[in-house]
């Protein structure tokens, strides 16, 4: 089995006590989610996570440790998604054209808007457990 590398963030403003969530395109995947993507070719876990980061949301971000990880197949495809607490004193989003919406959100706020396998790993693995 050959699985992609995927990398995403759990990007928290301890400043604003929230985290990030974004929203992809409805013809692309339809619902919330953290920032992040493909593994490049050379990259370290932690470029890539910074550079995804970047591009999507405009923000600068330290990534401070591995959360999760997990194994999930989506349109037919294997995905090996690693999971990053990453933090950041910065509010002003710009979105790259793979999103539509942002927001800030508390603890509740998060757990209402996030669905299927994103859901079950945040509770699964802590996420709500952290200070935010």
């Amino acid at each position: 089995m050959q699985a992609r590398v995927i990398v995403k963030a759990v990007i928290l403003n301890h400043n604003m006590k929230k985290a990030l969530l974004i929203r992809r395109r409805p013809d692309d995947f339809e619902g919330w989610e953290g920032a992040g993507g493909a593994l490049k070719e050379g990259e370290t876990l932690e470029e890539a996570i910074i550079r995804e980061v970047s591009e999507e949301t405009g923000l600068q971000v330290v990534p401070e440790r591995v959360l999760y990880a997990s194994l999930d197949e989506i349109c037919g495809k294997k995905m090996v998604f690693i999971v990053y607490l990453c933090s950041t004193t910065e509010e002003t989003i710009v979105l790259s054209g793979e999103h539509t919406d942002y927001r800030w959100v508390d603890k509740a706020e998060c757990e209402a808007m996030l669905q299927g396998g994103i859901a079950k790993d945040f509770k699964k693995h802590g996420v709500y457990d952290l200070e935010w």
